[in-house]
């Protein structure tokens, strides 16, 4: 990676924060880290970090509400849960978190966490890069992702719909393949142009794709999808201004 990886600590027991970071620094000596002994002083919406590493147990704000709040401001950290009640960690999964430890610490597996961790920061950057200079190429008929460890060319003209599912985008394609990657909606809503419109935040549509819409659903390839509250108006004239584009061609 080109910028150091950045690595929050989030836990009311400077010992264990001490700990973590030493571990990490035996993984990535270059890390940026950063501690924090209170949830509420963490969360923000200037929060910037590829990867955090949440206690879930903590006076005042627990970290199971500070991860709720951090996904519902659009942030997209890896989330690690540390949690000394292995039995919190089937909430985890509602905020995404990748993984969880649980205290006391098998040295072990805190590496490898740590090591899984920023293989996972690293791939989600290098697919941000390609989107990112895909945007800026003349070309916008494609782009490029990593799926599955592989390297894909993807046809914006062959997607039906886009859906984010915590942090993995799934391309509905029009000959009913699915295809994930990590990655930011809103990148490949800039990537995709006026073809396409967030009906949702959670679904973007390929507009050639509509089969029929109303003020609460649009129907593409056969699944009724979400309109978001006052997003109608906007989706009618989108879909009027694509077909109406499309006839002076």
């Amino acid at each position: 990676m080109d910028q150091d990886i950045k690595i929050a600590i989030c836990d009311d027991e400077k010992p264990i924060r001490d700990y973590i970071e030493k571990c990490v620094r035996e993984v990535d000596p270059d890390a940026l880290v950063s501690q924090y002994s209170d949830a509420s002083d963490m969360v923000s919406a200037s929060f910037d970090a590829d990867i955090l590493f949440l206690d879930i147990q903590m006076p005042g704000m627990d970290g199971m509400k500070a991860a709720r709040i951090l996904r519902t401001m659009g942030n997209k950290t890896i989330l690690v849960f540390v949690t000394a009640v292995e039995e919190y960690v089937f909430q985890a999964f509602d905020v995404g978190a990748v993984q969880y430890i649980v205290k006391p610490f098998d040295r072990n597996k805190l590496v490898e966490t740590i090591k899984r961790s920023i293989d996972l920061a690293g791939e989600r950057r290098s697919i941000e890069d390609a989107m990112s200079e895909t945007k800026d190429s003349t070309d916008n008929e494609s782009f490029l992702i990593k799926s599955g460890g592989v390297n894909r060319k993807i046809i914006l003209a062959d997607i039906s719909y886009a859906e984010v599912l915590e942090h993995r985008i799934i391309l509905h394609m029009k000959d009913r393949e699915q295809i994930e990657y990590y990655g930011k909606m809103s990148d490949l809503e800039k990537v995709a142009g006026d073809d396409f419109f967030r009906v949702h935040r959670a679904y973007l549509i390929n507009l050639s794709c509509v089969k029929s819409y109303d003020a609460k659903t649009v129907t593409v390839q056969g699944e009724e999808i979400p309109v978001a509250r006052g997003k109608y108006q906007e989706l009618v004239k989108s879909y009027l201004s694509y077909f109406t584009g499309k006839e002076h061609l």
